[in-house]
């Protein structure tokens, strides 16, 4: 059995559902909190820098003193120790003032030269990887009666302002999380118990009434639509009780009826059977009848001559001859007529009395054969039979010549024209355990759509012209029911039908 995935119940669907919706939500407040939280940062830093390049600028304008500048630079480091370092340069890179002595008069490499434009601000970060520690760069323009001539440039210590941002996000993150696992296990409780818990209940009562058990009393006030299923499923399980009912009572009639039908079918085979065997003693009882009257006859004439004294030596062996000879006659055909009788009567007794019995299979199915040869001579149909004369079966002789009986009928009636030329054989096979009969036919055969419906109750391919629908069916029934065996037909369209019948050997119970 291949493995199938288990799948998520629903309630574990719309839990995750909600904590996917919630952790998305918080993350997308996260975002923009960091973004507004930078945003406030910059502006701080803005401000900030703002002021020290007022101060600076104004007093380069008055002085005109790279000096004036580098002691303003010394103070505000005094006063702010988070600033780093500070550099005035002009728009060559050259630096006219710094907080480290030693780079004043030196150039900067082009790639760091940033000449701002008039009242912009420039903020970047400096990147980890040249500062043991989070700091950023701040940039504003030097500006000279009103022209940008310069930079300066502040590097500040943002330590302060990452750690804000760093637990702003964790208290974020905890909050979020924790309203995220709140939510989700108050959900979880409500569904339990406004949902998952009535659907158990309901699906506990769909097995009890499948199992043949009586419909719980299902009262919910969860919640109206949970209560509204349940009236629903109420409803349905009375409906189908209802239909149940009816359709059981449907269902026995239809097997009375057809129990009467294979009962009349039964009969109307016997009744062929009686007409068909009548006509068939006709024959050597008339020639019986005919032989006695005429050794009558001549037995009067032999008297008649014996009385008058005229009898000679050729008379009497005349007479002998043809009282031998009439003997004969009548001796054959009484016989012909007793088997005819006999074959009958073992036939018929077996057809009406579901008896077991022990008996020679081959001999039984050579007499179905000779009981049926009434309609076969109308045909030019032969059957042959082959099977071991020495094998004995120990079962319901009644079902077997009904089996046959209806699968030779079953040709006739379907696999050939009026006046078609065809061969039948019954093959049988001692398989130790089983016994196994092959019944085929060379007639027409039959279609996919015929094969696939053979075995089915009043399926008929001709109802028009009075076929019942029962002979194939009441041959199933027989093989799978009365003998406990199975039964297989293949069959292909121009090319015969072949029915292979597998029955068990039994052995006769010993009293």
């Amino acid at each position: 059995m291949p493995f199938e995935q288990k799948r998520m119940s629903l309630q574990k669907r719309i839990v995750l559902l909600v904590t996917v919706v919630t952790v998305s939500m918080i993350s997308t407040m996260m975002v923009f909190d960091t973004m507004s939280l930078n945003q406030s940062i910059r502006q701080a830093y803005v401000s900030q820098i703002s002021g020290m390049t007022m101060a600076i600028n104004g007093r380069y304008e008055e002085s005109r003193s790279v000096t004036d500048v580098q002691q303003i630079f010394d103070y505000i480091q005094y006063k702010n120790t988070r600033v780093l370092e500070m550099k005035l340069y002009n728009k060559e890179g050259q630096i006219l003032a710094a907080s480290n002595r030693k780079e004043v008069g030196k150039h900067m490499y082009p790639d760091n030269i940033v000449i701002p434009k008039q009242d912009q601000t420039i903020v970047d970060r400096v990147p980890m990887e040249l500062s043991d520690k989070p700091i950023v760069r701040l940039t504003a323009p030097l500006q000279e009666d009103g022209m940008v001539v310069g930079a300066v440039e502040v590097i500040f210590d943002s330590s302060e302002e990452a750690q804000l941002l760093k637990d702003r996000t964790k208290l974020i993150f905890i909050v979020g999380i924790s309203i995220a696992v709140g939510l989700s296990a108050l959900l979880w409780l409500i569904l339990r118990l406004i949902v998952i818990r009535p659907l158990s209940r309901l699906r506990e009562a769909a097995v009890r009434v499948k199992q043949g058990g009586d419909l719980p009393n299902l009262q919910f006030k969860a919640s109206p639509e949970i209560a509204e299923v349940s009236e629903a499923f109420d409803d349905m399980v009375k409906n189908l009780d209802e239909r149940y009912q009816e359709l059981q009572h449907a269902l026995n009639t239809l097997q009375k009826t057809q129990e009467q039908l294979v009962q009349s079918e039964k009969m109307g085979a016997l009744g062929n059977l009686v007409a068909g065997v009548s006509h068939e003693i006709n024959t050597p009882i008339g020639i019986g009848v005919t032989a006695v009257s005429y050794l009558d006859q001549k037995t009067k004439d032999f008297k008649s001559l014996y009385e008058a004294g005229k009898m000679k030596k050729s008379d009497l062996e005349h007479f002998l001859s043809i009282v031998g000879e009439t003997n004969t006659m009548v001796q054959s055909n009484l016989e012909r007529a007793s088997s005819l009788v006999r074959s009958f009567k073992q036939i018929s007794v077996d057809q009406s009395v579901e008896v077991k019995r022990t008996f020679h299979l081959k001999e039984y199915l050579e007499g179905i054969i000779a009981s049926l040869k009434p309609t076969l001579k109308k045909t030019k149909l032969r059957v042959d039979v082959y099977c071991d004369a020495g094998l004995n079966l120990y079962t319901y002789p009644g079902a077997l010549s009904q089996l046959i009986t209806n699968l030779v009928m079953n040709s006739l009636n379907h696999a050939y024209d009026i006046e078609e030329e065809g061969s039948l054989s019954i093959r049988v096979t001692d398989d130790h355990e089983t016994i196994t009969i092959v019944y085929s036919d060379d007639g027409r055969g039959m279609p996919q759509e015929v094969l696939d419906h053979i075995f089915d109750p009043f399926f008929t391919t001709s109802r028009g012209k009075g076929g019942t629908g029962l002979g194939m069916n009441i041959v199933y029934n027989l093989v799978t029911q009365s003998m406990n065996g199975t039964i297989h037909c293949c069959s292909t369209v121009g090319q015969g039908s072949l029915f292979i019948i597998t029955i068990p050997k039994e052995e006769e119970a010993e009293l």
